[in-house]
C-alpha cells in the first residue's frame, strides 16, 4: 500500500514537472510576450509607490516609470559606447606601437594582445551589424511594448493576473515559488548594481591616482565587464600589470596589481556580507549555479539564474532538515 502512494506520488511530480517543461517551451517561443509580462511583474511595486505614496494617477505613474527605465538603459548604453570610442584608438595604437616582442618569450604576451584587439574588433562589428538589422525586430518589439503596458494594468487588479493560464492543481505551489524567484532575481539585479558602482568608485580613484587617462571610461568599462560572467576587472587589470612590468614601469605594474587586490578583496567581502543573510548559500555555490545557468541557457541563463539558487537553497535545507 504504502509502495502505491510512493508510485502514484512520483507519477505526479513527473507530470509537474512536464507540464513545467512545456510552459517553459510555449514562453519560449513567445519571449517578447513572456518578457513583457516579467518585466511588469517586476516593476509594478514601483509604479505602485507613485501611485499610492505620490497619489499620480495610476496611468501615469506607468509612464514615468517606463520613461525612467528606458532614459536609465539608453545612458547606460550610450556611456558604454562612448567609452569604448574614447579607450580602443589608444588601446590598439599602444599594441601596434609597441617594440619589446622581440624574444621568444614575449611573443606570448604579443598573441595574447592581439587576440585580445581581434575580440574586441569582432564585438564592435557583431553590435553595429546588430544595431543595423534591429529594424527586422521592429514588430517584436511593438509586441512587447504592448503586451507590457497591458501586464501593468492588469498588474492593478492582480500582480498574480497570468496564472489564471495555469492548471489549477498547480497554480498555487507555482505562484509561491515564482514570488521567492521574482523576489530573488530582483534582489540578485540590486547586490549586482551595488558591487557595479563600489568596483566602478574604487578603480575611478585608483586609475586618477595612477594618473590614468580617461579614468572614468576605464572603470566604467572594466566595473561593467566585472558583472558579467566570466569576465572581471582582473581580466583587464592583470594584463594591464603585466604590460608595464614588461616595458619596465615595475612601480606601476606593482600598483595596477595592488589595486585589483584591494577592490577584489573589499567586492568579495561586500558580496558575502550582501549574499549571506538572503540565501546563505556560499558566493563559490551562488557563482557556480549562475555560470551553470548561463552555459546552458545562454545570455536568458541571466534571469533564470536566480530560479536555479531558489533549488539550490530549497535543497539545503532539505538536506539539513533530513540530517
Amino acid at each position: 500500500m504504502q509502495l502505491n502512494k510512493f508510485s502514484v506520488y512520483s507519477n505526479k511530480n513527473i507530470l509537474q514537472f512536464f507540464v513545467l517543461v512545456l510552459y517553459f517551451v510555449l514562453l519560449w517561443l513567445v519571449l517578447p510576450i513572456s518578457l513583457a509580462i516579467f518585466f511588469a511583474y517586476l516593476l509594478y511595486p514601483m509604479i505602485q509607490f507613485c501611485h499610492q505614496r505620490l497619489k499620480l494617477p495610476y496611468i501615469i505613474s506607468a509612464i514615468i516609470i517606463s520613461i525612467f527605465i528606458f532614459i536609465s538603459f539608453y545612458s547606460f548604453f550610450y556611456i558604454t559606447i562612448q567609452s569604448i570610442i574614447a579607450i580602443y584608438p589608444e588601446i590598439k595604437k599602444q599594441v601596434e606601437e609597441l617594440q619589446l616582442f622581440d624574444s621568444e618569450y614575449m611573443i606570448i604576451l604579443e598573441n595574447i594582445f592581439k587576440q585580445s584587439l581581434k575580440y574586441i574588433d569582432t564585438a564592435l562589428m557583431g553590435m553595429a551589424s546588430y544595431l543595423q538589422d534591429i529594424f527586422q525586430y521592429l514588430f517584436e518589439i511593438f509586441i512587447f511594448f504592448v503586451a507590457f503596458f497591458f501586464a501593468i494594468f492588469e498588474s492593478k487588479r492582480d500582480r498574480h493576473w497570468f496564472f489564471i493560464y495555469v492548471p489549477k492543481q498547480y497554480r498555487t505551489i507555482w505562484k509561491k515559488y515564482f514570488a521567492k524567484a521574482t523576489s530573488l532575481f530582483s534582489y540578485f539585479l540590486f547586490v549586482n548594481f551595488q558591487l557595479f558602482i563600489i568596483t566602478f568608485f574604487l578603480l575611478s580613484i585608483g586609475l586618477a591616482l595612477l594618473r590614468f587617462e580617461n579614468p572614468v571610461n576605464k572603470a566604467f568599462l572594466i566595473s561593467f565587464a566585472d558583472v558579467l560572467p566570466f569576465f572581471g576587472i582582473g581580466l583587464f587589470l592583470i594584463p594591464i600589470s603585466i604590460y608595464f612590468f614588461a616595458i619596465g614601469e615595475k612601480f606601476l605594474s606593482l600598483a595596477i596589481l595592488l589595486l585589483y587586490i584591494f577592490i577584489q578583496i573589499t567586492r568579495q567581502l561586500t558580496e558575502s556580507l550582501l549574499w549571506a543573510s538572503t540565501f546563505q548559500l556560499r558566493t563559490v555555490h551562488t557563482f557556480l549555479i549562475s555560470a551553470a545557468s548561463i552555459l546552458l541557457f545562454g545570455v536568458y541563463g541571466i534571469l533564470l539564474s536566480p530560479f536555479f539558487l531558489l533549488i539550490a537553497v530549497k535543497i539545503k535545507q532539505k538536506s539539513i532538515s533530513g540530517l
